[in-house]
């Protein structure tokens, strides 16, 4: 996928940066032929040269509107969180740059055009107005809730708004192409030198200006998003969707480095097991839903209880990790018996605890946690149930 985005980048990036080399190259040549151009015919070269302007004021409006929903658009297809929000700055930016789209569409309808430009012109504003009302489609479907209304709208971004948006732009581009050799066709048939070809050299200079702002704007956004992208895919990857909290792959990670703090100062850890209790039943009495916000607020509750040195994780299902350094067995069922106060809708954990000992593999540790654990649980459950690490040269239980 990154692939995909780093070539969709350079290929756009690619598209800006080729007028500009087009321009410069032309001017020392349009130079010479300028000034031998009559003086006749310079009021038509300047209403061709506003037609030529606005023609461009519409393909950047394309780019730019292509950039902000190209942002807006992978927040929907990986539904990170901000999305949904009326404030999001990409869907903001995005309405902004439709606006201006209209507004030059309009601007450039009420100039002199050819049939076939106007055409195109028509083209554009058709496809236009078919991809705002799918976008709003798009935007009330991801807003539903509904998994299956969110999957539809990720399929249509990707598809058919993608599709449309290509039209546009082959349409935005064919027009200003067009616009543009006819502006070079009059200025070729005028007969003006001076103030025709000092307009000439200016309206090829704005352009080649205006469109190497455009690249560098582009560049900036277009890297920016993928910036941000990247930290929110490698935030998702070591992020427990629902509850927030590092998950498995985070604790792997993390645990291991916190071992060896822990073995460099010869701390001890603790490390505990949590299963809500009863919880299956729990989520066949209210439904999913209300299983979902039981395991978040009691996930919140839990970690606001935390040291910045603990690592609080999810395991999966009703299951949650805890290790807490530097700290001995009786002061992590201490803790944890603190942790068992207040929890939502009255509910209850079964904890099993241990020691991590100096050298020992984690799953081991993890394993021995589990026993106590099984123990906690067929004492009755809603309870914190420890079990010391054997001792050195003792076999595992």
């Amino acid at each position: 996928m990154s692939d995909n985005n780093d070539k969709g980048i350079m290929l756009k990036a690619i598209m800006v940066a080729a007028p500009i080399l087009l321009c410069m190259g032309l001017l020392p040549l349009l130079s010479f032929y300028i000034e031998k151009m009559e003086e006749d015919g310079r009021a038509q070269i300047v209403d061709y040269i506003a037609i030529a302007q606005a023609a461009m004021e519409v393909k950047f409006d394309a780019a730019d509107l292509n950039g902000w929903q190209t942002g807006y658009a992978f927040d929907i297809i990986r539904s990170v969180e901000g999305a949904s929000r009326d404030d999001a700055i990409s869907r903001s930016e995005f309405l902004r740059s439709a606006d201006n789209f209209r507004r030059d569409i309009q601007t450039l309808r009420g100039m002199t055009l050819s049939a076939d430009q106007r055409s195109q012109l028509d083209s554009v504003q058709k496809d236009f107005n078919a991809f705002m009302e799918m976008d709003r489609d798009i935007i009330a479907m991801y807003r539903s809730g509904s998994p299956i209304a969110r999957d539809k709208a990720s399929k249509l971004v990707m598809g058919e708004e993608i599709q449309i948006f290509t039209h546009i732009s082959q349409n935005t581009n064919a027009l200003a192409v067009s616009i543009t050799l006819d502006l070079m066709k009059k200025v070729a048939q005028s007969n003006s030198y001076g103030i025709v070809a000092r307009w000439m050299m200016l309206v090829m200079w704005i352009i080649a200006s205006a469109m190497a702002i455009l690249l560098v704007r582009l560049l900036h956004k277009w890297l920016g998003q993928m910036r941000s992208l990247m930290q929110k895919l490698e935030s998702l990857a070591g992020t427990d969707e629902l509850t927030q909290l590092p998950n498995r792959r985070t604790w792997d990670l993390q645990i291991e480095m916190m071992l060896a703090t822990a073995k460099r100062y010869g701390q001890p850890v603790a490390v505990a097991l949590f299963d809500l209790d009863h919880f299956k039943q729990f989520n066949d009495t209210y439904g999913h839903p209300e299983g979902d916000r039981l395991l978040r607020e009691a996930s919140l509750l839990i970690k606001s209880r935390m040291r910045q040195s603990d690592l609080f994780a999810r395991f999966g299902g009703e299951e949650f990790v805890l290790a807490l350094m530097d700290c001995d067995l009786s002061q992590a069922v201490a803790r944890i018996e603190s942790l068992r106060r207040n929890l939502p809708d009255g509910q209850t954990f079964s904890v099993g605890v241990t020691l991590w000992m100096n050298g020992e593999r984690i799953h081991n540790t993890l394993a021995r946690a589990d026993k106590a654990l099984y123990q906690a649980k067929d004492g009755g459950r809603d309870r914190v149930v420890s079990i010391a690490p054997p001792a050195p040269g003792e076999p595992q239980a």
